[in-house]
């Protein structure tokens, strides 16, 4: 597949005019998916203006240069990663496994909005492509990850615990195992998808994962 081939679709026709505020959402989100597919390397500012229709000097304006705009894509990327967590292992009164499954069914909407054809093998996880990153941004990916790896281990420690309390899970459920299970399981998902082709190894992958958890610890 070509590198035209993995961008956004450009625009067709004139947008209608746009705020500053719309304008500047607009370009943050055609960079946000241009990083996703292709990498650091792989677009740039002209990349953003055939998407967009906008003008190179606009995007300057809203964001200066590349590096700046990483900066904001990459603390976006932190704090939406953050939220849905919380949003997947905070919520009150659920089970550990409604958690596990709204923890996958997340995973695969991102899946899918990256991997719109079957055998498709595209990067699709914000995280995933930080990581590949990690030699060209330095300590501004790294600090992201690092907070986002964070916020795991205390949710999903938190979901333990509160599974235990509820009677979910037997009282001598090893909590610091099970969450780093789950967060590396989830971590993993990324190349997992890209090793086989499909989604399907990693669904296959959390049910066996619900399945160990039941019989080792479920009361």
């Amino acid at each position: 597949m070509s590198r035209g081939q993995t961008k956004a679709k450009k625009a067709t026709k004139p947008r209608a005019r746009l705020s500053a505020d719309q304008s500047r959402e607009l370009i943050r989100g055609v960079a946000r998916d241009l990083y996703v597919r292709n990498g650091y390397a792989g677009f740039s500012f002209a990349d953003i203006v055939a998407v967009t229709g906008t003008t190179r000097a606009n995007v300057h304006h809203h964001f200066g240069g590349k590096h700046r705009l990483m900066a904001e894509l990459v603390a976006q990327f932190a704090a939406d990663a953050e939220a849905r967590i919380l949003s997947h292992w905070a919520r009150p009164g659920e089970s550990f496994t409604m958690r596990l499954r709204r923890q996958l069914a997340d995973l695969r909407a991102f899946y899918d909005r990256y991997n719109t054809k079957r055998g498709d093998r595209n990067v699709w996880s914000p995280l995933a492509r930080l990581r590949l990153d990690l030699p060209v941004l330095g300590p501004l990916a790294a600090q992201a990850l690092e907070r986002v790896d964070q916020v795991y281990e205390k949710a999903l420690t938190k979901a333990v615990r509160e599974a235990i309390d509820a009677g979910e899970f037997a009282p001598a459920t090893p909590v610091a195992d099970v969450a780093r299970l789950v967060r590396f399981v989830v971590q993993a998902c990324p190349p997992t998808t890209q090793d086989t082709g499909g989604f399907e190894s990693v669904e296959a992958t959390f049910r066996a994962l619900e399945r160990a958890i039941a019989a080792a610890w479920r009361r």
